[in-house]
């Protein structure tokens, strides 16, 4: 519903920039509820959204770049959360400086986008994309120009074991697979319980068969897989990004898969988001693509929209959120002492704050 400035009774207000979901119904319900007004501003002009934010003590967002001229006029902000795990798209330096608590929702589509990386990563493997195609064309030869090699005895690498890498991890176990991971915080005890090695990321690409992505885009993992880590991978391997598009060089992977380097590649994200028509990423043999759907179920969305609601409300009544990825605000406002984050959620902040 667009709104325009009136005098309002609420305690608190939060300004829905822009969210792209069917309703806002949840939302609507936990802030009212909790003495808050919500000013879905999503059709309206750049500068009107603005205007409203000036005065609001929470925002809301999902793919909008929140930059620091933006923060400079959230004057009374409070609060600025996104819907997701990541937090790549907020100029976190210039929030902190303003005493702006960013939250995110950072165990939300756990499951999902688990399931959908082994989805991906199984298609590539037994070539189901390429297969379902020739069926199509009244193909029929299980003699293949093209052949499927066995899983079982394979290394899977995992590069980033937060929640979600855990997650493939544990549901890999029993597969019949070597699986090892990189993290650069993870402690070595945490993964001997459910039997993955912790290796170096140079081990874990020379050693990987499939190399599936969980890292957070930071400066220091954007294109971390470029061409010169594309080629210290095992020849016929696989990679599978559904974590950040910017994680992967898409010319270098590309080539990559053009010298038969790698056998096949899976892309849930990537480096410009809508994917453009033309791009050759649509069309490549051995590319698998998915519309950035990795998180999604009507269970996580419905997760999801709560969850952040939840967050800007619980902040702007005072209390301290249950995540955020800027832990220094708490230090600078002289209230991370009392913060007690679930420890899903802690390992998760955690991550954020090490650099790969």
């Amino acid at each position: 519903m667009q709104q325009s400035k009136k005098e309002s009774s609420a305690n608190f207000k939060v300004v829905l920039l822009e969210h792209g979901y069917a309703s806002t119904r949840l939302e609507e319900e936990i802030i009212s509820a909790a003495g808050g007004e919500l000013i879905i501003a999503e059709n309206l002009p750049p500068e009107d959204r603005l205007s409203f934010c000036e005065e609001a003590e929470g925002i809301l967002f999902r793919r909008l770049d929140i930059t620091a001229p933006m923060i400079k006029r959230f004057r009374r902000c409070k609060a600025i959360v996104r819907y997701g795990v990541g937090t790549d798209n907020v100029d976190m330096a210039a929030a902190t400086r303003a005493n702006i608590i960013v939250g995110h929702v950072p165990t939300y589509c756990t499951d999902e986008v688990s399931v959908h990386a082994i989805g991906l990563l199984l298609a590539c493997i037994r070539k189901l994309v390429t297969t379902h195609k020739k069926m199509e064309e009244d193909g029929w030869d299980v003699h293949r120009d093209d052949p499927i090699y066995r899983m079982s005895g394979r290394t899977l690498g995992i590069v980033g074991f937060g929640n979600i890498g855990r997650a493939v991890a544990q549901k890999l176990t029993g597969w019949g697979l070597r699986i090892v991971a990189c993290d650069p915080f993870f402690e070595k005890s945490r993964v001997d319980a459910i039997r993955v090695q912790l290796v170096d990321f140079e081990t874990l690409c020379r050693e990987s068969d499939y190399v599936t992505l969980h890292c957070p885009l930071l400066p220091e993992t954007h294109h971390l897989f470029d061409k010169k880590t594309l080629s210290l991978m095992k020849p016929g391997a696989v990679l599978v990004n559904t974590a950040r598009g910017p994680i992967v060089e898409a010319r270098a992977l590309l080539s990559a898969l053009d010298r038969n380097h790698l056998s096949a590649a899976a892309l849930d994200v990537f480096e410009e988001e809508p994917l453009p028509g033309d791009s050759p990423l649509r069309h490549h043999p051995r590319l698998i693509v998915t519309d950035h759907t990795a998180w999604y179920s009507e269970e996580s969305q419905m997760q999801l929209q709560k969850t952040a609601a939840e967050e800007v409300a619980r902040i702007c009544t005072g209390e301290l959120p249950r995540s955020l990825a800027n832990p220094e605000v708490l230090e600078r406002l002289g209230r991370l002492k009392g913060w007690n984050p679930p420890d899903n959620v802690l390992w998760q902040l955690k991550r954020l704050q090490k650099r790969f």
